[in-house]
C-alpha cells in the first residue's frame, strides 16, 4: 500500500477565552497526530564532538605513609645489618680471647664490734677478706670504688667502700677491707634477735663499675654486683691488754715540752696482689669462710 497524502490541518480559529486570555496562551496544547501505521520514525542524526586536546593526566604523589614504610623498612635493614656485624665481632673476640668472668671469695671475716643499744641502734665495725681472681689469659679487669654492705640474719649492720683497682690478667688480688655502722636505727624484733644470738649468719652485698682492658683497648664500664652468702661470725673476744712493765725512774731534769700529737688516720682499705690470700692480726683471728659468691652484670636493662 502507497503512503497517503494528508492534508494540512487547518488554522485553528482564535477563540475568545473565557477567562480573558488569548488563543493558545494557557490553552492547552493540541495532541500530535498520530503515527502511520507501519511507518517508523526516522533514528536521530548522529553529530561526532570535535576532538579537544585533553592535558596528560597529573603523575599520583606520593603520600606520607609511603615514605613513612620506606623509612622504617631502611631503618630495619640497618639494624639487622648492625647486630649481625656486632655478632661476627663477638664471635671472632671470643675465639681469639676466650673471655672469662672473675671470681670474687670471702676468704675471712672478724666481727669486731656488734652493740645494739636500748633504742635499737646499731653501732659495729666489720673487718673483712675478700680474694678476687681473674682467670684471663689476655683480659684485664678495671674496677671503680666498691662498695660494701654486710648484713647480719637479714639485717644491714655496716658498710665500707673499697677503692677502684686494676686486675691484670691472670692475677689473684687479695682485697682487706672495713665496714661500720654508727647508730644506724634498725627494726625492734632485728634488734632483739641481734642482742639473743651470738653467731649471726652473714651476707655482703658488693656494687661496682667495671671494665675490661686488651692491650690498648678500653671499653666503657657496666655495673657488676658480687652477691656473697652462706657463711656466719660471732663478735670476737677483746683481748686484755699486757701489762705494762715497771720502770724506775731517776731524777732528771724537766723535760722538754712534747711535740704535738699526730693526727690519728682512720683505716683504710688495703689492696694487695698475691697468689693466695693472707690473715692479719689485731684483736682477735679472722674467721676463715667458704662463701658462695654470684657474679651480675647488669648492662642497660639486661641482667647477666
Amino acid at each position: 500500500m502507497g503512503d497517503r497524502a494528508y492534508a494540512p490541518g487547518a488554522k485553528p480559529v482564535p477563540v475568545r477565552a473565557t477567562n480573558g486570555a488569548a488563543n493558545g496562551v494557557g490553552a492547552p496544547r493540541p495532541a500530535p497526530p498520530p503515527m502511520v501505521p507501519g511507518r517508523v520514525p526516522p533514528p536521530p542524526m548522529y553529530r561526532p564532538k570535535p576532538a579537544q586536546s585533553r592535558p596528560p593526566p597529573p603523575r599520583p604523589r606520593r603520600s606520607a605513609r609511603g615514605w613513612c614504610c620506606a623509612c622504617c623498612l631502611w631503618l630495619t635493614l640497618v639494624l639487622v645489618g648492625l647486630v649481625f656485624l656486632g655478632a661476627i665481632a663477638a664471635g671472632v673476640f671470643y675465639v681469639m680471647y676466650h673471655p672469662q668472668l672473675p671470681t670474687f671469695a670471702v676468704t675471712s671475716l672478724r666481727l669486731a664490734a656488734l652493740n645494739v643499744s636500748d633504742s635499737d641502734a646499731v653501732t659495729s665495725r666489720i673487718e673483712f677478706t675478700v680474694t678476687a681472681r681473674n682467670p684471663n689469659d689476655k683480659i684485664a679487669f678495671a674496677y671503680g670504688d666498691i662498695t660494701a654492705a654486710f648484713s647480719a640474719d637479714g639485717e644491714g649492720i655496716g658498710d665500707g667502700v673499697v677503692p677502684g683497682f686494676l686486675h691484670p690478667a691472670g692475677n689473684t688480688t687479695v682485697i682487706r677491707a672495713a665496714a661500720s655502722a654508727t647508730a644506724a636505727t634498725v627494726d625492734p624484733v632485728e634488734a632483739s634477735a641481734l642482742r639473743s644470738k651470738k653467731s649471726h649468719a652473714m651476707s655482703v652485698q658488693m656494687d661496682s663499675k667495671v671494665g675490661f682492658q686488651v692491650g690498648r683497648f678500653k671499653s666503657k664500664r657496666v655495673n657488676v654486683r658480687v652477691l656473697c652468702a652462706g657463711f656466719s661470725a660471732g663478735l670476737a673476744k677483746p683481748t686484755a691488754p699486757a701489762p705494762a712493765p715497771i720502770v724506775e725512774v731517776a731524777a732528771a731534769p724537766a723535760p722538754a715540752p712534747a711535740p704535738a700529737r699526730a693526727r690519728v688516720r682512720s683505716p683504710r682499705s688495703v689492696v694487695r696482689t698475691s697468689s693466695s690470700s693472707s690473715s692479719s692480726g689485731g684483736g682477735g683471728k679472722l674467721t676463715t669462710t667458704d662463701a658462695k659468691c654470684k657474679l651480675r652484670l647488669k648492662i642497660w636493662i639486661w641482667t647477666f
